[in-house]
Formats: structure tokens, sequence, C-alpha cells
């Protein structure tokens, strides 16, 4: 039986309904033990401290994005989007997202210890709930999920990222380059007698360049385990590079005297004899959603990068520190937009032609009890009709045709249009979670517009001089001329002499 792994939560337990997608819990004991059968399955005992057999994966990487860590993790994306966590077992925000895009470099750290693992074979009989008002496939969905829980994963895991934003933006490129052979670069060999000497003056200079680093550029440390107990390094040691390598390299020993339950093994239903008995409804697939789904992550967490950048700029202008102008480059994102709207709605246009006239699909439920057959029911399911799919939700086209007006106001009707976009995003990902043959649909439109051109469409803050007073402030804000300061950025002319050859 295929098994997939979810990270552990201490709310799981064996045989309970869950969804891989969403990654989410639904009814317990949706898989539970036939009645002559009161065995616990296979189970493979803990051997001796010395010896536990492990699987150990260490891995030290430049990371370029926030779901790197998300994939490392195991956490998919529709979780963080629905949920906005990056940990399943409810313990808060593990890293900052809007820091790992904001940084020049992310290196991360991670250990995978399996120590052991527990399946539980004697869950085999699909417990089908007899009777419920409402037998839609949503909520079937969500009361099955796709999966069950069927075992255990025991071991350790171990997950550090350190974060590097240059202060010196001019020197970014460099710093960024530094460090990405500083804190990756493979462990010099046993040097020879003659070259040992110069093995030891090059791991210095390594030294030095990541003492550097980390002296005069922001560095951020997110770190995070479990298993492995409480003493993975002195109580006074920062968590630097060296102390972080020095820890995963000793981890797997921890973990093999204070091991801890780390993913659970889910099965889907389909594995199992009785479910195919009892049919009460059609499992979705998800095995090809994994690629939109990490688009729809992306653009989640760029909108939510956009967010905190539209809040810290409203809060500058309204205190006079910075000013706002047109973004230069808006005509570029107002037409691409306007592309993607036209081509929205005509793909809408042809959906609703294709659409069933009222009154001739399946007749409505709603509000009526049914039944739905049992393992003790001796029905002919053959002749059944499976209850139909609901209609994806569809929203506005997701195109704009104009740019933010270079004001608080502006700012404020982008951050409500923002918020609208990501809402739209968490639909889609409730769309797919019922449908998700929606995932390879060519033909189905996007439901929100690309981060990108919505960061265009933004207007551009610029830094106005400090004064020693806050009414002296406002009032060079008030005074400040836009077209004075195109100018100055030299692109006042080009800009005017675009508009004029349209």
């Amino acid at each position: 039986m295929a098994t997939q792994l979810v990270p552990y939560n201490t709310a799981m337990k064996l045989g309970s309904g869950f969804n891989s997608f969403t990654q989410t819990l639904c009814v317990d004991n949706a898989v539970v033990r036939e009645p002559n059968n009161k065995g616990s399955g296979e189970v493979r005992q803990k051997q001796s401290e010395e010896e536990v057999p492990q699987s150990v994966i260490y891995k030290t990487s430049i990371i370029e994005k926030s779901t790197d860590v998300t994939d490392e993790m195991n956490i998919n994306g529709a979780f963080n989007i629905k949920y906005d966590q990056l940990t399943a077992d409810g313990s808060g925000k593990f890293i900052n997202t809007n820091k790992i895009k904001e940084s020049d470099v992310n290196i991360m750290v991670s250990v995978k210890v399996v120590n052991q693992i527990i399946y539980d074979h004697s869950l085999t009989k699909f417990n089908s709930i007899t009777k419920f008002k409402d037998d839609s496939q949503k909520r079937l969905v969500d009361i099955y999920g796709d999966s069950f829980i069927s075992g255990w994963q025991e071991g350790g895991e171990f997950l550090a990222v350190i974060s590097i934003k240059a202060k010196n933006r001019d020197e970014a490129h460099n710093i960024a380059a530094d460090a990405r052979i500083a804190y990756t670069r493979n462990k010099s060999p046993a040097p020879e007698s003659d070259k040992k000497e110069f093995m030891l003056d090059i791991n210095a200079k390594f030294d030095k360049i990541k003492n550097d680093i980390a002296a005069e550029n922001e560095v951020s440390v997110s770190v995070m385990w479990s298993g492995g107990g409480q003493h993975l390094k002195e109580q006074k040691k920062d968590w630097d590079f060296d102390t972080m390598k020095d820890v995963a390299l000793m981890f797997p020993d921890l973990c093999a005297r204070t091991p801890m339950r780390t993913h659970a093994l889910l099965t889907r239903y389909t594995a199992l004899r009785s479910f195919h008995e009892t049919q009460a409804f059609d499992l979705p697939r998800y095995d090809k959603t994994g690629t939109y789904t990490n688009v729809l992550h992306e653009a989640y967490l760029d909108y939510k990068a956009i967010l905190s950048t539209i809040q810290v700029l409203a809060f500058e202008v309204s205190e006079g520190k910075k000013a706002l102008i047109e973004n230069f480059r808006v005509q570029e994102a107002i037409d691409a937009a306007k592309v993607i709207a036209d081509k929205w709605r005509e793909a809408r246009s042809e959906c609703s032609t294709q659409e069933p006239t009222p009154g001739t699909g399946p007749e409505s439920t709603e509000g009526s009890e049914v039944m739905v057959p049992g393992p003790e029911a001796n029905l002919d399911t053959k002749n059944e009709k499976a209850p139909p799919l609901p209609k994806p939700k569809t929203c506005q086209s997701p195109g704009l045709d104009k740019a933010f007006p270079p004001t608080i106001t502006g700012l404020e009707e982008a951050r409500l249009k923002c918020r609208f976009n990501m809402t739209r995003i968490i639909e889609e990902i409730d769309n797919i979670t019922v449908n998700p043959e929606i995932a390879t649909d060519e033909t189905r439109p996007s439901l929100y517009l690309s981060p990108f051109l919505f960061k265009l469409l933004l207007p551009l803050g610029v830094d106005l001089p400090a004064e020693s007073t806050k009414v002296a402030q406002h009032g060079k804000a008030f005074l400040f001329n836009p077209q004075v300061c195109a100018e100055k950025l030299g692109v006042a002319k080009t800009t005017k002499e675009n508009n004029g050859s349209e």
C-alpha cells in the first residue's frame, strides 16, 4: 500500500481520516479493525540504544524561496495558504517568510533521522457514517478526506535557516557570493604534511569571512527541532553556523536516546477492500496538483510581502518621512493587466455557453436526509450515480485598468485589492480540494492578478530629508513636488517622450 508522510501533531490518532492536500484532520475512526482482529498490526520494537538502526539525511544548501523550507518540512502549500502557518503542530510560526524574500542569501541546515516506522496493518475496515443530511462531494471530502492515518515515523528533525541581508546595498552581490562559498563549501580532506599549513590558512580565511558577514550585516537565525532532547548545545552559546553544524553532526546520536514522533503515515482509502465494497463517494486525486499549488503558494507569499510593504509605506508617508510618486513602469503593467482581463472575460464567456440550462441537472438534495450505504448494506451500487461535483467558485476579473494614485487613499485601496487577491487564492485552494482536475485545466483563467504586475501598479516611496521637528517634517512632505523628483531621477523626460510617441 502506498503511503505518504505528513508532519505529526498530538491531535492525530490511528484510523482518523485525513486530507492529504490541505493536511487537515477529518472524522475520527474512519478506518477501524475488524471485530475478530484484536491485534495492533506489525510494530517494530525499539532496540537498545547501542543497536538503534537509523536512516539519516544531512543537508546544507542555499535556498531561494520560502517554499524550499516548507518542502523540506513536508508542509503542503495548501496548508500554509489556508492556515498561514509553517508548522503543523500548532507551535506557531517557525520563520518569517518575508525575511527570506528580503534577504540576499539564505542558508538552510537540515538533518532528518528515522529510528523506526510503526505501521498498523490491522486497520482494514472502512467505517462509513450511515446517516447524515448532506451527501455532496464537498461535504464527503470534508468529512472523510482522502486518506487515513495508518502509522507513525519516530526519530527526530533539526532545521535551521540563516538569512543574511547586506546593510550596504552596493555590496549586496559580493556579500551574497562570499556567503555562498563560505557557508556551503565541503569540508577539506585531511591535508598532506607539505600542504597542512596552506589548508589551515584557507580554513582560517573562510572563518574570517563568516565572522565579517555576521558582524557587518543583518543576520536572522531560525532554529527548530523535534527529538534529541534539550541539551543540543551549551546554554550560553549562540546559534551561529558553526554551532548549527556541530549540533547537526551529533543530532542522530541524540535522537537514538530521545526519539519523538515526527511524521504520520497516510494510506489512501483505495488501498482497503472494504472501501471498494461500500464505495460511498469518489476519492479526489491530488497527485497532479503539486505544481499548481506551488504557484499559488508563491503568489500568496508575494502578496503577503506586498501587504506588509504597503503598511510600512503608509505609516512613513503619514509621518512625513516619505512622499509618493507614480511608478515609472506603470503603463507597462496596465497594458499587461488589460490583456489578462480580456482573456479572462473571453474564457468566462466560453464557459458560460457550455453550462447546462437550469433544471436539466440532477435534483438538489439540500435539506433532505440521505442514507449512505454502510458495510452491512448489500446494495447494487453500479447503477447509482455519484454526487455531482460542485461548481468551482469564480470571481470577477482580476485585471486592473489603472494604477493606484500616489496618495494615502491610493495605498488604502491597494491594501484592499491585495487582500482580495489573497482571498481569491484561498478560494482556489478550496476549489482544488473538492475538484483537483481544475489544476490541470489549461483553459481555466487565473482568478488573481500576478503579484509582480500588482507591484508595478503601486506608487513608489521617496525618502524626504529628516527635519528637527515633526511640524517641519510634515511641511517638507507638503511642499514635495513629484515632477521635480522625477527630473532628478532622470526619468521624467523619458516618460514624456514615451507618452508623446503613443
